[in-house]
């Protein structure tokens, strides 16, 4: 299987989310070393994983997070099989640690409500969700491909009370106070701090503020673009299976939430209001200066995130 193939199946998967696909990213490492891979093949590999979902940056931060490490170790020495092993699991365990962290401050805030609305599938609200009790959830069934739907079919498999609505019913679920609270995940954060979350996420946002209802953001620190976005679009026969003339079909799949629509983000360092995850999100990748970084990241490395 080449890497082409390989890099192929974080492109062509639509059924799993943000950190799932960052988790699989890492592991394709480990499978390119059966192909003997020179230096060159890594870094080259690297850069196809970080350009294959450009809407979710958690990727490319691992890629390059990898290929960052199998450089400094092999400069010390190590071979390119072990530094390629060791570097793939010191960054597993560093965004699986976030990822735990990040469930457990969720869990801290979804114990306070009664009742929340959520939009798209976020396995790392899905997992807070599971750790809570007597919790009722109303989901969106989340179009064209129906991620909410997946969502209440395993939360409702664990015993949840959970009411699934269409996209456009939330804001009226909203305005009859039936909920507590929004939450939401999310693909990336951007350098404003606006986040980037499944098409109809800002629709829900505005809703939730104009009736008072908290609007909160679950996310690690790993979903900042450092190295670029751009938005994704797909095909038209998911939302109109037909080919009709006179018919123009558009499938955007995310779209931008402000900061000013959030509430709080609720990551690994606690709930954080947009400026103080500015500051963590500094101290995390403040050190990936563009000029210092330029050899391995090319031009895709955004500089936005450095600028306040």
């Amino acid at each position: 299987m080449s890497a082409e193939d390989l890099v192929e199946e974080i492109a062509e998967d639509r059924e799993s989310g943000a950190s799932q696909l960052t988790i699989k990213a890492a592991s394709l490492f480990l499978r390119l070393l059966e192909k003997k891979p020179s230096m060159g093949e890594i870094s080259r590999f690297a850069r196809l994983l970080a350009d294959a979902r450009p809407s979710m940056p958690s990727i490319a931060n691992m890629a390059y997070m990898v290929l960052g490490d199998v450089e400094r170790l092999t400069s010390a020495g190590m071979t390119l099989e072990e530094a390629v092993e060791s570097a793939v699991r010191s960054a597993v365990k560093d965004y699986q640690r976030r990822l735990r962290d990040t469930i457990k401050e969720a869990v801290k805030l979804l114990s306070g409500y009664r009742c929340i609305l959520t939009h798209s599938y976020s396995s790392t609200i899905a997992a807070a969700i599971e750790l809570c009790e007597d919790l009722k959830i109303i989901v969106t069934e989340s179009r064209p491909r129906f991620e909410g739907v997946r969502l209440a079919e395993r939360l409702a498999s664990s015993g949840f009370d959970v009411t699934l609505i269409v996209d456009s019913a939330a804001s009226y679920i909203l305005e009859r106070g039936e909920v507590d609270a929004v939450v939401v995940g999310c693909d990336a954060i951007l350098d404003d701090c606006s986040i980037v979350n499944k098409i109809g996420t800002r629709m829900i946002a505005l809703a939730a503020r104009e009736v008072k209802t908290p609007f909160y953001v679950v996310a690690d620190l790993w979903k900042a673009a450092v190295h670029g976005f751009s938005f994704e679009e797909h095909s038209s026969m998911e939302v109109y299976g037909k080919d009709m003339e006179g018919i123009n079909v558009r499938n955007p799949y995310f779209e931008r939430v402000p900061p000013r629509l959030i509430s709080k983000f609720i990551t690994e360092e606690g709930a954080l209001t947009p400026w103080m995850l500015k500051e963590k999100l500094l101290e995390l990748w403040g050190n990936l200066s563009p000029k210092s970084h330029r050899g391995i990241l090319g031009k895709n490395l955004s500089s936005n995130l450095f600028k306040f």
